[in-house]
């Protein structure tokens, strides 16, 4: 979707604390894939060049007939012999420089300490992303950011005139560190559990995990004193969290109960089982009928959402038969009548739904048409009565099925339009057709926008800029949104009747 509301400009860039994760306000600043250059290191200098060490000798003395080996070294030049006393000069010389330098080159040794300034401004950042960041990420964020800030002071050696006040800072940042780690934690725990909850249903063992994730997550939010930065954050989510756990608890209680009902219309199947092995008179099999008709009913009281609600419906379609067996060998041509005389009213509801448009109670009435014409029994007199109209009802549900179907995104489309159109000011008028949803943007919410990121630039408050932006681009992905669920076509115009942007759904 194209869109000439608004042209965002470029935005000074204030340099930054670094860490792994970006304030998601900071990643509109800044490339975070842009790798800043490293400095060269500058070296020390060797300040012992071999050279020097050619110079050197030592006096002559008079010494025994050398050996063959002996004339060899002699023959070796000066730089090439070996001697201790000298090496060990040397070695005992850049220890002690290397040493000096390694000792004065430790970060707030010398001057200032700006590894202490730079710590301070990263714990700042952290205090600031768990206030203002509402993400599940801010806590992760933040904790980055103090770690980092951990990693510096820990760099400051204890001979720093310094290492007093990064011991102090550094104690208070790790129980800070730790305070979001049990938050951090928590939250990795909920997101198990969240992962874990979807898809449902599930068996009572998985809702049993949940329940136990769920007391963990809680369990580590409560571990966060009050007087803690991240506390308020915790706290949030402590509710959030505890209303899920009552929704687990619900819904394993659910599970429980319909594992219960499941197993009673299974014991009631087995009985009239046993009552059809020997039933002979009509009596017998009306005892027959009411035990299959228990036992449907039974699982026809299984809550949805639930297994057992599927392992019902299975075993529903095979008691079924049973049940009409045993009706049909009771009253045959009875069940016949009712059973079409059933099909034949829904039928008539089902045309007068759709005359009054109700697609929904059309699709339900032919539902139930189609569902009646096939209990009528084979071997009763209404079957090749029936037989025609099964057809055409099937037909009819179908045809009323695709028209619910375009009439509850219609409905949809136009539910969400209106609330997405509504505001002070009217953000947009629109209509909605089965093919085409028009969208006209208001003269006066156009106006806003363009005055606030005005007002933005002139002031250079880029966070309103970004806020207008962003609520631009929000508007934007919500319309593409209506006109995908819907699958029509979506047309945009700006205050001046121009079309500014369109969308074509994918199918």
């Amino acid at each position: 979707m194209k869109t000439a509301i608004l042209e965002p400009k470029p935005k000074p860039q204030t340099p930054q604390p670094t860490s792994k994760i970006q304030n998601p306000v900071e990643e509109n600043l800044k490339n975070p894939f842009l790798e800043e250059e490293t400095p060269a290191q500058n070296l020390p200098e060797n300040p012992f060049d071999p050279q020097d060490l050619e110079n050197l000798s030592s006096p002559v003395e008079p010494e025994p007939e050398a050996t063959q080996s002996e004339v060899e070294e002699e023959e070796k030049p000066v730089s090439q012999r070996w001697n201790p006393i000298l090496l060990a000069q040397v070695t005992a010389v850049l220890v002690v420089v290397f040493g000096c330098i390694y000792t004065l080159t430790r970060p707030c040794v010398i001057g200032e300490c700006q590894e202490i300034q730079t710590a301070r401004d990263f714990n700042q950042k952290s205090k600031q992303t768990i206030e203002t960041v509402a993400s599940a990420q801010a806590p992760l964020i933040a904790q980055e950011d103090l770690q980092s800030g951990i990693k510096l002071l820990k760099t400051i050696p204890f001979w720093s005139p310094h290492y007093p006040e990064a011991k102090a800072l550094l104690s208070i940042y790790n129980k800070e560190f730790n305070e979001f780690n049990a938050v951090v934690k928590a939250l990795k725990t909920a997101t198990n559990a969240s992962t874990l909850s979807q898809n449902p249903p599930h068996e009572i063992k998985d809702w049993m995990k949940m329940q136990s994730l769920w007391e963990e997550a809680i369990a580590l939010l409560e571990q966060v004193p009050s007087g803690s930065i991240v506390y308020p954050f915790a706290q949030a989510r402590w509710q959030q969290y505890r209303a899920n756990l009552a929704d687990v608890r619900s819904r394993l209680k659910l599970e429980r109960d319909a594992e219960q009902i499941l197993t009673s219309a299974k014991k009631s199947a087995q009985v009239a089982e046993a009552r059809q092995g020997v039933a002979k008179s009509a009596e017998s099999w009306q005892q027959v009928f009411e035990t299959w008709q228990v036992a449907a009913n039974t699982l026809a009281t299984i809550p949805y959402g639930t297994t057992a609600y599927q392992s019902g419906q299975v075993l529903l379609a095979r008691y079924q038969p049973k049940l009409e067996e045993a009706r049909d060998r009771k009253t045959i041509e009875q069940v016949g009548l009712d059973a079409y005389n059933q099909a034949v009213n829904n039928a008539e509801q089902a045309q007068l739904s759709e005359q009054r448009g109700s697609w929904s109670e059309a699709v339900t009435d032919w539902g139930r048409a189609v569902s009646y014409a096939k209990q009528v029994p084979a071997s009763s007199s209404y079957s090749a009565k029936i037989q025609p109209l099964l057809t055409s009802y099937n037909e009819a549900w179908k045809r009323a099925d695709v028209q619910y179907r375009v009439a509850s995104r219609l409905a949809k489309a136009r539910q969400d339009l209106t609330k997405l159109c509504s505001g002070n000011p009217k953000v947009c008028n629109y209509s909605v057709t089965e093919n085409l949803i028009t969208v006209r943007l208001t003269s006066d919410y156009v106006n806003k926008i363009q005055s606030t990121a005005k007002a933005a630039d002139q002031s250079g408050d880029s966070k309103k800029r970004s806020e207008a932006e962003n609520h631009v681009q929000t508007l934007k992905v919500a319309l593409e949104t209506i006109s995908q669920n819907a699958q029509i076509s979506l047309e945009v115009y700006g205050a001046n009747n121009a079309k500014i942007a369109t969308h074509v759904p994918l199918q």
